[in-house]
């Protein structure tokens, strides 16, 4: 007789509250998932429950090492949280008959923190807060945004950060060998609600970012110095992303670069500024071992921590007009330009994050050029390299619940 293939009887639909086509659904702190599972079965099947579990996981790979017959790869389930089922809500006798349909409501607040999920080495003593903190979706290539065509979140391939309602049917031990009889899942986008958090000082921040930079003036054949040139720069504010589905607006900050002129003698004057380029790096670290400090490219490639980064243009900004100011009685001339930093909507950016295996981050480049044709600087441009940040505006909710706190609300809501 041909091998005909052992088809399970039974079948679960997850439906999601507010699910319009086949975009998942995004939600934000505080926000609850809500919807239904439906069970159907051609058969006649006995069974013990049915779980059903809002988890997270993070999964990070390191496919570098030739050596290795197989990628070294890591998971961290970082969230499980398990709807409650009464006792009255299952039919009597448990089983579920064919032509019948079964329907498990369900409910999940969306957390704020995770106070019990981090228990590895941790180096920095400011890293055990971020670590406890709800990370975004992110690596997840099923995920739109809004609905629209499918945006680049700029991740690795090697990392995910992913959310699901998981759906399962248990049995007994003995009548399956892992229990299960049935398990499905739907995938949710989760964007969390983000602070700004402090300016980060770690030993390795002087080689990821340069706050200054300073270059001699020289003018003519004979490349004769006229002065010096410094720029300076500091943090900007947060680049702020709004909740999920309310009305798209750009995001937007400022930068300020100070600039200041010394010349060698009181004749020479500044040199005549032309532009400002911006650019901003995105970069994602990841490892197999949980990070003991914030992550720094100084402490990446080794064989467990990794990053990835693109570099997006911003804006080409015109200086020409740049006034500059002489300081009497010190010698020297300033001035500053303000700088507009707007992301670009053709990527889906979210916000500054650390996680236990995952962390994504951003810095902007900027680059001050000069105008004046035979005034020659050692590189083309002055350049400075600053952290800014990208939160998440709240939707403006009373203290968003934690882990242990939203786990409860559903108790009370359901039992």
């Amino acid at each position: 007789m041909p091998f005909s293939p052992r088809t399970n009887p039974l079948n679960i639909n997850i439906n999601l509250i507010g699910q319009t086509g086949k975009s998942p659904n995004t939600y934000t702190t505080g926000d609850i998932i809500e919807g239904n599972a439906t069970i159907t079965a051609t058969n006649e099947t006995y069974f013990d429950g049915v779980e059903i579990v809002f988890e997270g996981i993070s999964q990070s790979h390191d496919s570098r090492v030739a050596a290795i017959p197989n990628p070294v790869e890591a998971r961290h389930d970082f969230l499980q949280m398990f709807h409650p089922i009464d006792d009255a809500q299952y039919p009597s006798p448990r089983s579920f008959k064919p032509g019948r349909k079964y329907q498990f409501g369900f409910a999940f607040i969306v957390p704020t923190r995770l106070p019990n999920i981090c228990s590895h080495r941790l180096d920095n003593p400011h890293l055990k807060h971020a670590h406890t903190l709800l990370p975004p979706s992110l690596g997840d290539p099923m995920l739109t945004n809004g609905g629209r065509a499918l945006l680049d979140d700029m991740s690795s391939e090697l990392c995910r950060i992913a959310y699901r309602i998981r759906v399962s049917i248990l049995a007994s031990s003995h009548v399956h060998d892992n229990g299960i009889l049935k398990s499905t899942a739907k995938k949710v986008r989760i964007m969390p609600a983000i602070d700004e958090e402090p300016p980060l000082t770690t030993p390795d921040s002087g080689k990821d970012h340069t706050t200054q930079d300073t270059k001699d003036i020289r003018v003519g054949l004979t490349r004769k110095k006229q002065g010096t040139l410094s720029i300076t720069t500091s943090q900007p504010s947060p680049l702020q992303l709004h909740p999920p589905s309310e009305a798209p607006n750009p995001t937007t900050t400022t930068a300020t670069i100070n600039l200041r002129f010394d010349p060698i003698g009181n004749n020479e004057q500044p040199p005549k500024l032309s532009a400002v380029e911006s650019k901003i790096r995105v970069s994602t670290f990841y490892a197999t071992t949980p990070w003991p400090d914030f992550p720094s490219s100084s402490h990446a490639d080794s064989l467990s921590r990794l990053y990835y980064t693109k570099v997006l243009p911003l804006s080409s900004l015109c200086v020409t007009s740049t006034r500059w100011k002489r300081c009497v009685g010190e010698g020297f001339y300033t001035a500053s330009i303000v700088v507009p930093i707007t992301l670009p909507e053709s990527k889906a950016f979210v916000p500054t994050f650390h996680s236990c295996l995952i962390s994504r981050v951003y810095a902007l480049d900027l680059c001050v050029f000069c105008q004046t044709p035979d005034v020659t600087l050692s590189s083309p441009c002055l350049s400075l390299r600053i952290p800014v940040q990208v939160t998440l505006l709240s939707r403006m909710l009373d203290n968003p619940p934690l882990y242990d706190e939203a786990a409860m609300c559903e108790k009370e809501r359901f039992v």
